[in-house]
């Protein structure tokens, strides 16, 4: 019995052991940093000629070491951008293997870049690639290029050391200062796979010539299911970010109560809200949006702390978030694109109804009554509201 036990703790203790041995031989399927193509930014162009997809990937060059400066300076690029081109994103990205030392790794990248000709045609097929590349992150930015996608990855950076990161900044930048409708790449397919909301994505372009290129945010794309449908300008932008609730910081100009000048009041926080109501065959969007700011400058000469001017200032500042919302609502019905999500407002809201709606939305939407209701405060100015004009004599 005592042997019995003997040979049992014994085999015990050999199974251990070989677990722990067998713990150490690591990952049978890792790849180590430096056998790897690390992709930064993608870049998607239609090439002409055959109607194929040209794929851009700019890489990080591990074995840059300048000190100092910036990417634009001089010495070689800290980055490579590798082209390859199919039928479709993946076959252009097959294509790479024979063009790349090493293999292509997406979890680092930061933006996708599609060119305008390839969102007229359609987004579907190329952004299915992004969806299904297990390595790639749900965060990466979309953004559509106004001519060329590879040309915007040419740019010189101004700061960083390499175009996607400069871009990537710019992107942080415009989310901060509400000028534009960023959206990453689960934002984007949430809306394509929307049946009534319309996916919208920022537009970046070249400006400038020579040396002195650099890019920009220019508006938003408007998209049809995932065909490039119109444009949003700056003013229509912001109005469809008060709508959505995605105003974070920003500036709004306007006159000074007693004229002879301009005041600016700088907005600190706002927030929306979205309440569909039918009634009848009629249906009506409530929209709630609050806003606060504070008096970040003025040009004119009068005194702006006193309660008539505050409210005076107040109710201009209303009225210029209203005709803002209402330049983007004016755009979506003109292109019959729901790029504020009433439609998805209704669906939760009246579940019965919205199975009458949901196949005609295209031509209800353009016909919904909007009562929109503003509420602008000016909570605190600096030290204070009253200009710095020299004293009468």
């Amino acid at each position: 019995m005592q042997s019995m036990i003997h040979r049992i703790g014994l085999l015990i203790k050999i199974v251990v052991c070989s677990s722990l041995i067998l713990s150490t031989t690591g990952c049978w399927n890792r790849t180590e940093v430096d056998e790897l193509s690390v992709v930064m930014a993608v870049g998607l162009d239609k090439q002409e000629h055959s109607g194929d997809v040209q794929f851009t990937a700019q890489i990080f060059k591990p074995t840059e070491k300048k000190e100092g400066g910036t990417g634009g300076g001089g010495g070689d690029r800290s980055y490579w951008n590798l082209k390859s081109t199919g039928d479709t994103v993946y076959s252009a990205v097959q294509g790479t293997d024979h063009k790349a030392p090493r293999k292509l790794y997406f979890a680092h990248n930061q933006i996708v870049i599609f060119s305008r000709n390839i969102a007229q045609e359609g987004m579907q097929k190329q952004i299915d690639f992004f969806m299904q590349q297990h390595q790639n992150r749900l965060n990466v930015w979309i953004l559509v290029a106004q001519g060329r996608a590879d040309e915007i990855l040419e740019i010189q950076p101004q700061l960083e050391k390499m175009p996607a990161l400069d871009i990537a900044d710019l992107i942080e930048t415009q989310v901060e200062a509400s000028q534009s409708s960023v959206v990453n790449l689960k934002q984007f397919s949430t809306r394509l796979m929307s049946k009534t909301t319309s996916p919208i994505a920022p537009f970046i372009e070249v400006s400038g010539k020579g040396k002195k290129r650099t890019v920009l945010i220019s508006g938003t794309a408007v998209f049809k299911k995932d065909k490039l449908a119109g444009q949003l300008n700056k003013t229509e932008t912001r109005g469809l970010l008060w709508v959505i609730g995605e105003v974070k910081r920003g500036i709004i100009e306007m006159d000074c109560p007693g004229g002879g000048g301009k005041a600016s009041l700088n907005i600190i926080r706002a927030d929306s809200k979205i309440v569909p109501e039918i009634k009848g065959n009629k249906i009506i969007m409530k929209i709630q949006l609050n806003e606060e700011g504070i008096l970040g400058s003025q040009l004119c000469p009068e005194n702006l702390s006193t309660p008539e001017k505050i409210a005076a200032l107040e109710q201009s500042k209303a009225d210029a978030i209203r005709s803002e919302v209402m330049a983007a609502v004016n755009k979506a019905r003109k292109l019959r694109a729901d790029i504020f999500g009433f439609g998805d407002a209704v669906h939760r809201k009246y579940p019965k109804q919205w199975i009458r709606l949901e196949s005609k939305w295209d031509k209800v939407f353009p016909d919904i009554e909007l009562v929109l209701t503003i509420d602008a405060k000016i909570r605190r100015a600096g030290w204070t509201m009253k200009p710095p004009v020299p004293a009468k004599e």
